[in-house]
């Protein structure tokens, strides 16, 4: 008999029965109404034109069928969530006998065993029973939310086919539909076979027009009751934790020889774990040997090296910095040479130039030296020439004297030659002339 109820359930939850009952009643009714006119020529061309229209009808039922079901499910589910599971309690139960006692209750709601929410509480009620204690119910929880969200995922393995296969159905419809077409093309008569080659194109387009419009309508189906089946899972997960977080006492007072065996268990544990701490350590201490052992080889290995690829590089260097010294002095010598020679050839022209210059200054000492005797020889005339002109103006022969006086400076200034000197000018004024032109 149970076997029975379940083979019927089944079946009536079966969208493929449902999608060929649907499927049936649609083309029986499309043959007993046989509509006229805009409406039966549309009927016709995407519904019963090919084979192929048939299929994605079918096919677009099956899936509109479960759909249908599980859009009824989830109203059914939606209004068992507003029932409560379990009264309220005045005090936590304990683990194990608690929830034989709400197990209990669950066993005698026969009419709700379907139910998403009675079945996540029976899962964690178990989860309890089993462990017997109330400690990681929460994580339980979590898991069985988990599991019905899966459940709810693996419930759209049929409808994601049914989407999957008749935009590929349209697209088998439009090769058959172009082949179609092609094989009824003849060259030759080709006014005659145009309308053939046209039904063939009629099909392809039409196959394919029908089964990307059905695959939008599955498509915005599945977002909507797969939206409200998510919405309906977290509403499941808040009353699951609103009927059981807080019945159970967290923590169960263990029997005494339960703590002995603990306590020996753990002491046993510890040893162990000690043991194997010691022989890790000694492990470690040989690995740590052998390690240092090796990176001491490895230094003074790579010590040799590096000592002797440094002197060899340090050799190297030293050659190149004294060749490099070496033409550096050589340079510095003949820069120093070349400028020697031209010190020295600087040093002769300015011997020369002084020697010039010597020569022309003995020429303006001799040349002053005459003029220094020319002055002394004026000077002792022109005191000669005072007196004889204080004797001439006493005497009254005053204009002899300057016509004697007037050769006189003809004779001095020849023998000066070109000298030029200063020579203070002659008083030839006596002071009783001046005092006659006064």
């Amino acid at each position: 008999m149970k076997k029975t109820n379940q083979i019927l359930q089944m079946l009536v939850h079966s969208p493929i029965l449902w999608g060929a009952l649907t499927s049936a009643a649609f083309y029986g009714g499309l043959q007993s109404w046989k509509p006229e006119g805009p409406l039966g020529r549309f009927f016709e061309d995407y519904f019963l034109a090919h084979p192929i229209n048939y299929a994605s009808t079918v096919m677009f039922f099956v899936g509109l069928s479960a759909l249908g079901i599980k859009a009824l499910v989830l109203g059914w589910q939606q209004q068992d969530l507003g029932q409560p599971v379990f009264g309220q309690l005045s005090h936590p139960l304990e683990p194990i006998s608690g929830s034989q006692t709400l197990l209990a209750q669950i066993d005698a709601q026969q009419d709700r065993r379907d139910s998403w929410l009675v079945r996540r509480v029976q899962g964690a009620l178990e989860h309890v029973h089993r462990r017997g204690t109330a400690d990681g119910l929460l994580e339980e929880l979590k898991y069985l939310a988990e599991v019905d969200t899966a459940r709810v995922e693996a419930g759209y393995a049929l409808l994601r086919v049914v989407i999957w296969a008749i935009p590929i159905l349209g697209f088998l419809g439009t090769v058959l539909g172009i082949t179609m077409a092609v094989a009824k093309l003849q060259p030759e008569a080709l006014e005659k076979s145009l309308p053939d080659v046209v039904a063939g194109l009629s099909v392809a387009f039409n196959t394919t027009a029908q089964a990307l419009g059905l695959t939008m309508i599955l498509m915005f189906g599945q977002f909507f009751v797969h939206r409200a089946e998510m919405r309906l899972l977290a509403d499941i997960d808040h009353r699951v934790e609103e009927e059981l977080l807080g019945r159970f006492e967290s923590v169960q007072a263990a029997p005494e020889g339960q703590l002995v065996a603990v306590r020996r268990m753990l002491e046993a544990l510890l040893q162990r774990n000690e043991e194997l701490v010691r022989r890790q350590a000694e492990i470690w201490q040989a690995s740590l040997e052998a390690a240092a052992k090796r990176w001491t080889g490895l230094a003074d290995m790579t010590q040799k090296q590096l000592q002797s690829a440094l002197a060899g590089a340090l050799a190297e260097t030293f050659q190149t910095v004294q060749r490099q010294w070496t033409a550096a002095e050589q340079a510095v010598v003949q820069e120093a040479h070349r400028h020697w020679e031209r010190v020295q050839q600087a040093t002769t022209q300015q011997a020369h130039a002084l020697a010039e210059l010597q020569q022309q200054i003995a020429k303006q000492v001799e040349v002053l030296t005459r003029a220094v005797e020319a002055t002394g020889q004026i000077a002792r005339l022109e005191e000669a020439l005072n007196r004889n002109l204080a004797s001439l103006t006493g005497s009254g022969h005053f204009e002899q004297a300057l016509a004697s006086l007037t050769a006189a400076i003809h004779l001095l200034h020849a023998r000066l030659g070109q000298t030029p000197l200063e020579t203070p000018a002659v008083q030839l004024e006596t002071p009783r002339r001046k005092g006659q032109a006064a």
